[in-house]
């Protein structure tokens, strides 16, 4: 079975792109684990993942998601394989996402900041998902 759930903050906004006339959406999450060390202090250490999201989901995430936004994503592993052209051996594993749920946005720091944010909070609450 090949199925992965991940629960991060949007890195940059997503890329949209046509591959032979459909739409695919490009984004990197930021994943946090929070682990407890033997005297108690807690620390955090953040990984980086790469996603795709193909047709309407791919519309959605575009339309809807932006930096710093949470977001949670059902995905398959996908992985390419190819040589370079020095003839090196090259792989790099994506991930396909089949649902997801844009949980919040993240907090603004200043006020014109909070206008947009509240602006995309009223698109999100019509969005399709």
């Amino acid at each position: 079975m090949n199925n992965c759930t991940f629960i991060g903050r949007l890195v940059s906004d997503p890329e949209l792109i046509e591959v032979n006339d459909t739409n695919v959406v490009r984004f990197t999450l930021a994943i946090n684990e929070y682990r407890r060390q033997k005297d108690g202090t807690k620390t955090r250490k953040t990984d980086y993942f790469d996603f795709e999201a193909w047709d309407s989901g791919a519309t959605t995430i575009s339309k809807y998601c932006f930096k710093g936004d949470e977001i949670a994503v059902s995905t398959t592993a996908r992985q390419n394989r190819w040589e370079d052209k020095e003839g090196n051996k090259k792989s790099q594993v994506r991930f396909r996402v089949n649902n997801f749920k844009l949980f919040g946005k993240r907090p603004s720091s200043n006020s014109e900041n909070n206008n947009e944010s509240s602006e995309r909070t009223e698109e999100t609450a019509e969005a399709p998902f």
